[in-house]
């Protein structure tokens, strides 16, 4: 009976050894990849991958976004941050188990969903590099105000203000990292439903948020409204030094260099 017992207790610790063998020799895996794709097509996808996630516990899901040269820069953000949300609010994954990277830039607009077991990581592209270049006044991004109360809306894709860590944090951390940059916030209304006290609220609301979230100072924040759009709008401008956005007649017309 001892023998017996012995002869078990190997076989589970074998068993048991070879197990954590094989999870720590795992690697990352691609689990899905694709471009810019409808959001009926993009809900199927994400809802395998949170399949696949619960099903291996150890491991994180890494969302890749590649933007092209001609997308804004805060694009990557922007649709990683709709992915996380997704996958989180709606099919109950751990914040901590979903990690956000910037790609950079790429030949083509590419999302990539990766398996990463511990101690392992994803693949690059090949093609992707840093894009450095900033022009003396850039647009880095834009997003839409939600405009009625269809909850499903709010649970797929939330929109501003309900969504703005997923707006901002890549505006709020492009500021951080040079101090001497001004942000601005253009704001339209719409045309059919808004009146000025509408922009007023949204350029506070977001405003606010930077300085809060992001401790960036007061002085380097511009609003500006913007007048009017088909939809209620929020535009991210950032101006290196010496540099200003103009606005004339509720259009963004041009740079001007300060004197």
């Amino acid at each position: 009976m001892l023998r017996k017992t012995l002869c078990v207790v190997s076989v589970v610790l074998l068993w048991n050894s070879l197990t954590l063998a094989q999870a720590s020799n795992a690697r990352a895996r691609k689990f899905d990849e694709f471009g810019d794709i409808e959001a009926s097509d993009l809900i199927a996808r994400l809802d395998n991958f949170a399949v696949m996630l619960s099903s291996e516990p150890s491991s994180k899901g890494f969302l890749i976004v590649y933007r092209t040269r001609r997308d804004l820069p805060g694009l990557s953000n922007r649709y990683a941050h709709r992915m996380k949300n997704y996958l989180t609010e709606s099919r109950g994954l751990g914040p901590e188990r979903i990690v956000i990277v910037h790609g950079g830039v790429a030949s083509c607009l590419s999302q990539e969903l990766w398996i990463v077991p511990p101690n392992s990581a994803p693949k690059p592209r090949e093609d992707a590099y840093d894009n450095s270049y900033r022009p003396s006044v850039y647009k880095f991004d834009d997003h839409y105000y939600r405009i009625g109360n269809d909850p499903a809306e709010i649970i797929y894709w939330p929109t501003a203000p309900a969504n703005l860590v997923g707006y901002l944090e890549s505006f709020g951390e492009t500021l951080l990292k040079d101090r001497k940059l001004i942000g601005y916030l253009v704001a339209f209304r719409q045309a059919s439903h808004d009146n000025p006290q509408v922009t007023k609220r949204m350029l506070r609301t977001e405003r606010n948020f930077l300085i809060r979230e992001f401790r960036i100072e007061p002085w380097r924040l511009k609003t500006v409204d913007g007048g009017y759009r088909p939809w209620r709008t929020m535009e991210l401008w950032i101006a290196q030094p010496g540099y200003r956005l103009i606005i004339t007649s509720y259009r963004i017309d041009r740079v001007q260099r300060r004197r």
